[in-house]
């Protein structure tokens, strides 16, 4: 597994930092975490999980602004302002 210049013990002394798992979900997984950084600069920013890795960083280009506006999205969705709580459910075939 890639270590992007961590040292020895660095990687474990990291983990640990962050609660034994993902920086961003939190989550503990039974696999190495990878070693997040910024594809421009080099900078190590932290361990993630896959998801995390190559999912949600990939869907937001690496932009705080964008992940902001997700959970602003979530805690504040806008048809709930513009059309109160609608359910969807699914019709029964």
């Amino acid at each position: 597994m890639e270590t992007y210049g961590l040292k020895a013990g660095e990687y474990d002394a990291l983990l640990a930092a962050q609660g034994g798992g993902c920086a961003i979900c939190r989550g503990v997984r039974r696999y190495r975490l990878a070693v997040d950084h910024n594809h421009r600069t080099g900078l190590v920013r932290g361990l993630l999980c896959n998801m995390c890795n190559s999912r949600l960083l990939t869907a937001a280009r690496d932009k705080p602004e964008v992940l902001r506006s997700a959970a602003d999205y979530l805690d504040a969705p806008p048809a709930r302002k513009h059309i109160g709580d609608r359910y969807y459910q699914k019709e029964q075939a």
